[in-house]
């Protein structure tokens, strides 16, 4: 499950990483330039084509499957995004059939809304979950188009889904759009807690496009195996009082057209 390293860039990928992460990035990016653009979103069964293709491959490989960081690695991180407490909301977008969740619902959080555009995948791990899990929820759903309410969550957890997005075409627009969700449905005080193989050179310029108002930090996380990569956690707050910055998400969409 290993796929030939690339170069930096927007991307930011500069080791191997998980032949699973590589195809998600190229289906989920081209989705979500398709819908940008307002195209009709196929449901194609060819590598990267959207829905149809993850359905096919979860249905042929079950089994679940961990990237990057574990809850293990994660938990001091998600302790201190939910400040401490085991009864806040929580959105883990782009979820797939990690088992995170389910090491975070074992640990207390039970208030988990898992989503992913795979419809096969929530299906196999809504059931996988079912007795021994109740209280979680799993929702097939676009992480450009949330449908969700706003200020509905306390932190919102992306495990590699920008690195998704950077990795794809018209990565700025799909980026913002994404982030734009993100900050709507997070509660004032909340946090975006984002774990990725980017680093700060090429992802800090999403987080600090002019529609959005985060604070942010972020810290390495140093691989556990000496032939690993370093990831990075960014940890990004919403303030308590809004600042009036998404309004100016249809002119920083429009700029970012002229890009292609």
């Amino acid at each position: 499950r290993t796929a030939p390293a690339t170069g930096g860039g927007r991307c930011g990928r500069r080791a191997c990483g998980s032949g699973m992460g590589v195809d998600k990035a190229a289906a989920a990016a081209g989705g979500a330039e398709k819908r940008l653009a307002g195209e009709e979103v196929e449901d194609g069964s060819g590598y990267g084509s959207g829905p149809k293709y993850w359905n096919k491959r979860y249905k042929k490989d079950p089994n679940p499957f961990e990237w990057l960081k574990g809850f293990s690695e994660c938990k001091e991180l998600i302790r201190q995004a939910a400040k401490g407490r085991l009864d806040c909301d929580i959105l883990h977008v782009g979820c797939g059939n990690s088992p995170l969740p389910e090491a975070m619902y074992d640990a207390g959080y039970h208030r988990l809304v898992n989503i992913d555009t795979s419809s096969v995948c929530i299906e196999q791990m809504a059931e996988r979950n079912r007795a021994t899990r109740p209280e979680m929820q799993w929702s097939v759903m676009d992480a450009t188009a949330l449908t969700l309410e706003d200020c509905s969550f306390d932190v919102v957890l992306d495990k590699s889904v920008i690195d998704t997005f950077a990795c794809g075409d018209h990565a700025p627009r799909v980026i913002a759009t994404y982030l734009k969700e993100v900050q709507r449905v997070l509660r004032p005080g909340g946090v975006f807690l984002c774990i990725s193989y980017g680093a700060p050179s090429a992802r800090l310029e999403y987080f600090r496009s002019r529609h959005l108002e985060f604070d942010s930090r972020h810290e390495p996380l140093p691989p556990a195996e000496k032939c690993g990569s370093t990831h990075y956690a960014y940890v990004l707050t919403k303030p308590l009082a809004p600042r009036g910055a998404a309004a100016e998400f249809p002119k920083v969409l429009q700029e970012m057209s002229y890009l292609g």
